[in-house]
């Protein structure tokens, strides 16, 4: 678990969203833990330079003379583009568990995989609940465990960091090995394909 500190003021009610962005900031709001819905404004550089060290970050957001821990909820962007249109902070408590949806980090080489299976990754991440402190930046597979075909890795075989539980259904396939297409079949399609 990482902590960034950002700076934030009271959102200005007198600029649009694009008036606001156009000045280099970005409309966000805070929320959460008992505290109302707040309107705040945040630089674009100092934000985006923060989140993309770790977005799984716990954000001090200093607004005045308060600070608030927080984690980023939701982060709306142009579509096509990566232009940031607002950001989501929900309120945390250090001593409560929240739901966070982790990226997985693919390591080590499968033996199946080497000797002509297919590698399918089915998720890319996995939402978990734990404690602010034990929030980790990725949950590591290590496909070195796949020795044959059809071996799989699933939610529940995974060794998650100490305090990190997942919540998706155990049985649900992270990733598979599976039989490659014969060189036949592959051939066949690239020729139906071009006709």
């Amino acid at each position: 678990m990482s902590k960034s500190s950002l700076t934030a003021q009271k959102r200005n009610s007198s600029l649009n969203p694009r008036q606001l962005r156009s000045s280099g900031k970005i409309p966000a709001t805070i929320y959460g833990h008992g505290m109302e819905s707040v309107s705040i404004e945040l630089d674009v550089k100092e934000f985006v330079n923060t989140y993309k060290k770790d977005k799984n970050a716990i954000f001090s957001l200093n607004l005045g003379n308060e600070s608030f821990d927080s984690i980023v909820k939701k982060v709306q962007k142009k579509s096509l583009k990566d232009d940031i249109l607002n950001v989501e902070f929900q309120r945390i408590s250090t001593g409560e568990k929240i739901k966070m949806v982790i990226p997985i980090k693919i390591t080590g080489e499968s033996k199946a995989v080497k000797e002509g299976g297919s590698l399918t990754i089915n998720l890319t991440e996995i939402e978990v609940d734990c404690l602010p402190s034990n929030i980790p930046s990725s949950i590591t597979v290590d496909i070195s465990q796949l020795e044959k075909l059809e071996d799989a890795i699933t939610i529940k075989t995974i060794n998650y960091p100490a305090g990190v539980h997942p919540i998706f259904s155990p049985d649900m396939v992270v990733v598979k090995v599976g039989a490659l297409k014969s060189a036949g079949t592959a051939e066949e399609g690239q020729a139906a394909t071009a006709e």
